[in-house]
């Protein structure tokens, strides 16, 4: 009897345990997404312009708290996007799947339409609607805020082979909310790093 208690014991502690393994390697993902190309360089800037060691008298602790305050919030920012694109694949994801070919044969098509075009007619591509913004250097929480959800859709943009890779996973899950759980803690492993980086 003792045996039998025991191995049902164990097997459903395996059994919890599997169900907790997409999770920590989605969690691992974030992680390693997150020391990306596209991102990482401006991370060690920005962290110096917000807590920055421009006033000396200013003590350990303050600034410590500071970092953590402005790493919390970008980590706020950087869940954000992942909150909005985990609800979007794991409401439509089923859908998503089937579209990914043609999506990616449309996009690859206009874009080398759009670079035929720029060489034969030498002319160039800009964004002039970026002039138009002006952007106020404060300090403020909002917009560490900003800066997490740029640094998120700028790591997405660079780590899709990653993301894609957990959202395979979350969309093999038979349930809606295991899928937007494992882009969570995908999120979450990134909003580790920055912490830790921030800090």
């Amino acid at each position: 009897f003792l045996l039998v208690t025991l191995q049902g014991g164990l097997e459903a502690g395996l059994a919890n345990l599997t169900r907790l393994l997409p999770v920590g390697f989605a969690f691992a993902a974030g992680m390693v997404a997150s020391v990306n190309p596209c991102g990482i360089l401006i991370l060690p800037s920005y962290a110096l312009y917000q807590v920055g060691s421009g006033d000396r008298t200013t003590s350990t602790a303050r600034r410590l708290l500071r970092a953590v305050l402005v790493s919390l919030a970008a980590t706020v920012g950087f869940v954000a996007v992942f909150a909005v694109v985990g609800a979007i694949i794991a409401g439509g994801g089923r859908w998503l799947i089937g579209a990914f070919p043609w999506a990616g044969l449309l996009i690859g098509t206009g874009m080398a339409g759009l670079g035929a075009w720029l060489l034969v007619t030498h002319k160039t591509l800009g964004l002039g609607a970026v002039n138009r913004f002006k952007v106020q250097r404060k300090r403020t929480l909002g917009n560490a805020i900003l800066f997490g959800i740029s640094y998120a859709v700028g790591s997405l943009s660079c780590t899709l082979p990653i993301f894609l890779a957990v959202v395979g996973g979350a969309l093999a899950s038979d349930q809606p909310l295991g899928a937007f759980g494992q882009l969570m803690a995908y999120a979450a492993g990134m909003g580790t790093v920055l912490v830790a980086a921030i800090v």
